[in-house]
């Protein structure tokens, strides 16, 4: 544990309300927790509220009104009081990297606004300096700098950095940044030399370098070029690194409400390590792994599995035809509205996957019993996708295979009616809408098919369940902010991306906790609070339900429990605050704690301190001064920092 954790402990104890664990009580008719005092929202259709919810040993002993609940209450009976905030089923992650979310989380931030600062190519010029001077051992020990969430359709330049751009940050390093949706990469001259990459090197199969006038790449990458040229940069962090990397991305999701996560395209050795991990340390959630289906079959078949070990298990096997949207990268049925500099016309994306590799990979999950989930997001893709699951259920007959289409942003309603006929299940990224929704509307399919992407609408007009995702790292896994696109479908700029698909808020709910839990095959575990399942839970801050719709995204996760213990509270979990930017930018008084937090225990970044500002303390409870103090205290005492001043 990094040493100054007891400290903030110590120092913040004043400002957070832990839940003491009483003794288990050994009566097996007397719950170990009762927790009562707030709205209870049960995603059970029968009994959608309920005044008390009961748990022993991890698991739900009954759920609804308050005197019948309370007959499980013994002498040893924790009697939980939720103050007025709310209780919902634990957040089921339905697509997701959690260990890509932890290199985000050790890497240098360049996410735009509200996530970010990085907003112009100067400032992602900055922002990677000031990491790789913070965090000198880090570099060295991985040989990069390593960045992480820029987008040009944010930056002021509306396009992408150079290599030269970013040979400005470091000629003696190998620096590379990382496109948020994580389907592209700029690499600076050093990473493409070590890479190979020259005027005379061919795309690969599914990827493109992007060259300049005179043939030379010009460093950004795409597809399998990126994932060609990342793979070999990361291939110097040693088995340590990778475990941290690892833990922070469970740690940060788990922050969020999330109780079972995803790791939703991993090689054998990530998923070999993470099971180490799982094994030897432990995991405080549960962990489902989806390996890549063109490269990892044998490891697949042999591991697969409906049941946990050690809090992990793999799935099935993740199939990506096609790349990103707002990176122009997904396989559309017709050109993009406006094109990026540089292509034909009628450009339309391409494909990452051949037609005869997606026709074998679901014909192979098919005939073994695998679930194949599939990244699909054009047009073009889903009609890939859709001819190869016809064949294989023609093939292999019917069955609940549960096969899960990733993404969809792009789908005409006959494919829609496609997915429905064919028992496919649409895990959608409504998220979009807020993050990407006016450059989909202003830039890459015009405003008629902006506003149908991610199309719940459609989905529940033919009674199909769904579920709602985050892609982190390509978004941060902030359930809030999924749940408020999810129902309000408004973008960055304040439109509605596509009115007729918004869902009220219980709709929106279930497709983060009932629905994704049957997407996994585990329905009747998770993802609703009733007796006999397992006791994962969040408690919100207010009620979803009655809260205005416009103030989703100002709800906070107060506490995350995993089968009956609390995992991660508000306020105060060993120094791991809760951070998560409103919609106009501004931080409550925890994020900046938790912003520091991260800074020195995942990334020893004193560096970060200076981003706390006057201006951030709007919705602060507490005053500048106060929080001037407990820093000042924090760093005096335990943390040996050069002098940084924490107000302007």
């Amino acid at each position: 544990m990094p040493r100054f954790l007891p400290l903030i402990a110590a120092l913040l104890a004043a400002l957070a309300a832990p839940l003491a664990l009483a003794d288990t009580d050994t009566d097996t008719a007397f719950a170990d927790r009762i927790w009562t005092g707030g709205p209870i929202l049960t995603m059970e259709d029968n009994a959608m509220r309920a005044e008390a919810l009961a748990e022993k040993d991890g698991v739900i002993l009954g759920v609804g009104p308050l005197d019948e609940v309370t007959a499980f209450q013994g002498p040893q009976t924790q009697m939980i009081d939720l103050a007025g905030r709310t209780m919902i089923p634990g957040f089921v992650d339905a697509h997701g990297h959690v260990f890509m979310i932890g290199l985000q989380a050790l890497s240098a931030n360049l996410l735009p606004a509200p996530d970010g600062t990085v907003n112009d190519i100067p400032t992602l010029q900055a922002v990677l300096r000031a990491f790789a001077e913070a965090q000198p051992e880090r570099v060295a020990a991985a040989g990069l700098i390593l960045g992480f969430g820029y987008d040009d359709a944010q930056l002021a330049e509306q396009r992408h950095p150079t290599r030269d751009e970013l040979d400005a940050v470091s000629t003696e390093i190998p620096v590379y940044a990382i496109h948020q949706s994580g389907h592209l990469g700029v690499a600076n001259s050093l990473a493409l030399e070590q890479a190979g990459i020259t005027a005379d090197t061919p795309d690969p199969a599914g990827g493109v370098i992007r060259r300049g006038p005179d043939g030379a790449p010009n460093g950004v990458l795409e597809e399998n070029a990126a994932n060609m040229v990342i793979g070999g940069l990361l291939g110097g962090l040693d088995e340590a690194a990778n475990r941290a990397i690892f833990r922070a991305g469970t740690e940060l999701i788990a922050s969020f409400g999330y109780t079972t996560a995803q790791e939703g395209r991993a090689l054998p050795p990530v998923a070999e390590l993470m099971q180490s991990v799982a094994a030897e340390e432990g995991l405080d959630i549960d962990v489902v792994v989806y390996p890549d289906v063109l490269l990892a079959r044998d490891y697949i078949l042999e591991h697969h599995a409906r049941v946990y070990e050690n809090r992990i298990r793999v799935g099935g096997g993740k199939l990506t035809i096609d790349g990103s949207p707002q990176g122009f990268t997904a396989l559309r049925d017709r050109p993009y509205y406006d094109p990026p500099e540089g292509v034909r016309a009628d450009y339309a994306g391409y494909a990452s996957a051949s037609g005869d590799q997606v026709f074998d990979a679901v014909d192979w999950a098919f005939a073994n019993g695998v679930q194949i989930q599939t990244h699909a997001n054009g047009e073009g893709a889903s009609d890939m996708l859709i001819a190869a699951i016809q064949t294989a259920t023609e093939t292999h007959g019917a069955a609940d295979r549960r096969p899960v289409l990733i993404h969809g942003q792009f789908l005409r309603e006959d494919q829609v009616d496609a997915y429905n006929r064919l028992d496919v299940f649409p895990s959608l990224f409504p998220m979009h809408t807020f993050y990407w929704g006016d450059w989909h509307r202003d830039r890459t399919v015009g405003p008629v098919a902006a506003d149908n992407i991610s199309p719940t609408g459609w989905v529940r007009a033919r009674g199909m369940m769904f579920s709602s995702h985050h892609d982190a790292p390509v978004a941060f896994p902030d359930s809030m902010r999924i749940l408020d696109a999810t129902v309000t479908r408004r973008s960055r700029s304040g439109d509605i991306i596509g009115p007729d698909h918004r869902v009220d808020v219980l709709t929106a709910l279930k497709a983060m906790t009932i629905w994704p839990a049957y997407q996994h095959f585990e329905e009747d575990s998770k993802g609703s609070l009733a007796p006999g399942k397992l006791a994962d839970l969040v408690i919100l801050s207010d009620d979803p339900t009655v809260i205005d719709p416009e103030q989703l995204d100002t709800i906070t996760v107060v506490e995350t429990i995993k089968e009956g213990q609390t995992i991660y509270a508000a306020g105060l979990r060993e120094g791991r605050l809760h951070y998560r930017p409103r919609r106009d930018g501004t931080d409550p008084y925890a994020g900046f704690l938790r912003t520091v937090a991260i800074a020195h225990e995942m990334q020893g970044n004193p560096g970060m301190l200076s981003r706390i500002r006057p201006s951030t303390l709007a919705r602060a409870p507490h005053s500048s001064a106060c929080v001037a103090r407990t820093l000042s205290d924090l760093i005096t005492a335990n943390l040996s920092l050069p002098d940084t001043p924490l107000l302007p």
